[in-house]
């Protein structure tokens, strides 16, 4: 049976650190605070709009997943008898970036699905909550998330009904920023629309094409009218698109009016399709989907399309034990057209594992059953919406291969587990950690050789208290977030610590190499493989280097803002 291993996924930002606060104590007494230890103590506060600062109704208030109520019209909510100790607190509100609870999300939420979600959005792993004696009355902001609306006009003046609508947010991706899909939604009958629960950011819009009237592609006598994709403010190219930069609790209009256009006939003919499932796609001159519908007749082997003038590229995909891959460029110009493309097997990649592991303190040696990594590639391109490739696969546990979609080019993202890391990653002689791998339709692909070892290091180290605003005693614990950037190029993900007891903190099996390690009060997206990234936090935090067996060690004042991109 044919082994798999899941692709690289991103650990749960929960995992990633501990005492992970946004709200601010107000340090006033509260009732309840005398009780006894026996009987518990009050745990109390208010929930406030952080663009505003109004109060918060209705927001849900979860103690240890086990206690939960809705604030008060004023924002305010109480819990009595708690014990003493230390528990989790989560707050959830629709139309804000919550934290903790079921479904926890992290910086990277985009939003809302078709038209209001109507769901608040998760921002993170629960508070930290020492109760005890003197409990202050604890205050905790809300982001309140965005919205975009707008409002379709065709210019015949017909109903602007059912256009698909994509929002497309920078977000970043293993610590490079790239644009990708973020929401979709459809215009109702009067043109208008409107995606809501969307988290700050930038943002790009694009109306998809539509077809007016009947769309029947394989008769050519019968004109076929309809409306081209459009981004916002209503150009045809993304270049020239228009970026919504949303802030906290902003909503944005885009509006636009789509000119109607003759449709003309393009039938395709297909080479090599096997008998699995396909799929066709018309991009753009750029690579951009255009949602333009494609019928295929599995029993003539032919596709037909109405596609109004300008470049275009098809995309035909056929899924099975082996991707088949196959696309051609065409033209219109006010006649129908004819396109022959031929799809072809996209082979897998071969990956191959050194190991070059010595034995521990103990004298035991790493397993060397499986690949003892997750494998994942992402498309190079600053916008794509199918590259990908992942999923690691044998047959006899001993060859393994991964998997891609389609030919071009593509960032490695490798994860080794504990206590292995890689010392190296190469195709033909090309290190991927700064080179993408490309995939050249046709091309047997060459092998992708990893090594493993480990002798990776450590860093240890402290956060002074007093940045941090930890008062010590009962109430909020401080948010700390701790980065130990790579100053080497890399196919990993980013180092991130737990704050430890003490406000100390450290980082393991870590690859041999110079470091530099911040800690900050607020999450961080950061850029770790450009020059530009990594001047970015010249000057701040530590940089340390790591040998290998070795420990280095890092006192860290925190550091204050967003440094996000």
């Amino acid at each position: 049976m044919r082994r798999l291993l899941p692709p690289l996924l991103r650990p749960p930002l929960a995992a990633a650190f501990v005492l992970f606060l946004t709200g601010t104590a107000a340090l006033l007494p509260t009732r309840g605070q005398n009780l006894s230890d026996a009987s518990g103590f009050t745990v109390a506060g208010s929930v406030v709009n952080a663009a505003t600062g109004q109060s918060i109704a209705r927001a849900e208030v979860i103690l240890d997943n086990d206690r939960a109520q809705l604030t008060a019209g004023d924002g305010t909510f109480s819990f009595d008898r708690v014990p003493s100790g230390t528990i989790s607190l989560s707050i959830r509100k629709p139309g804000y970036l919550g934290f903790g609870g079921a479904g926890m999300g992290g910086r990277g939420f985009a939003g809302g699905g078709l038209h209001n979600a109507g769901s608040g959005a998760p921002s993170g792993p629960p508070r930290l909550i020492v109760v005890g004696p003197q409990m202050p009355s604890l205050t905790f902001q809300l982001t309140p998330l965005a919205a975009i609306t707008g409002h379709l006009i065709l210019s015949t003046a017909d109903p602007a009904d059912h256009i698909r609508i994509t929002l497309f947010r920078r977000a970043f991706q293993n610590g490079r920023s790239r644009w990708s899909i973020a929401a979709a939604t459809r215009s109702r009958s009067d043109g208008s629309w409107r995606v809501a629960n969307l988290a700050p950011g930038r943002y790009m819009v694009l109306a998809s094409a539509s077809v007016q009237g009947p769309n029947d592609p394989e008769n050519s006598q019968v004109p076929v009218f309809g409306f081209p994709a459009l981004y916002y403010p209503g150009v045809t190219d993304i270049g020239s698109a228009g970026v919504l930069i949303l802030k906290p609790g902003q909503q944005a209009q885009a509006d636009m009016t789509l000119v109607r256009q003759r449709f003309f006939p393009v039938t395709i003919v297909v080479r090599g399709m096997p008998d699995t499932p396909t799929s066709f796609e018309i991009m753009d001159a750029g690579g951009r989907p255009t949602e333009l519908p494609v019928h295929f007749d599995l029993r003539s082997q032919t596709a037909h399309a109405n596609v109004p003038g300008g470049s275009w590229i098809l995309i035909a995909r056929a899924f099975g034990a082996t991707m088949r891959f196959g696309n051609a460029d065409f033209q219109v110009a006010g006649a129908p057209v004819s396109v022959a493309v031929a799809v072809g097997p996209v082979p897998p990649i071969p990956v191959t594992f050194h190991r070059d592991f010595t034995a521990s303190a103990d004298g035991s040696q790493p397993p060397a059953a499986g690949p003892g990594v997750n494998l994942f590639l992402v498309s190079a391109d600053d916008f794509s919406t199918f590259g990908f490739g992942g999923g690691l696969s044998s047959d006899n546990n001993q060859d393994w291969e991964i998997n891609v979609s389609s030919p071009g080019r593509y960032w490695v993202q490798a994860q080794p587990f504990p206590p292995a890391y890689i010392s190296s990653i190469t195709t033909g002689g090309t290190d991927l950690a700064t080179t993408p791998l490309t995939v050249i339709p046709g091309s047997p692909p060459s092998p992708i050789e990893i090594t493993l070892r480990n002798d990776g290091g450590t860093i240890a180290g402290k956060v002074d208290s007093s940045s941090s605003g930890a008062a010590g005693g009962a109430g909020e614990q401080p948010q700390v977030w701790i980065y130990a950037i790579p100053l080497f190029p890399t196919t990993g993900e980013l180092p991130e610590a737990r704050l430890q007891e003490n406000s100390q903190f450290s980082f393991a099996n870590l690859p041999p190499g110079s470091y530099r390690v911040v800690a900050c009060d607020a999450s961080q997206e950061i850029d770790f493989h450009s020059p530009e990234g990594l001047a970015a936090w010249s000057g701040k935090g530590q940089v340390v280097s790591v040998d290998p067996n070795g420990t280095a060690n890092a006192e860290l004042t925190v550091i204050h803002g967003d440094f996000s991109e």
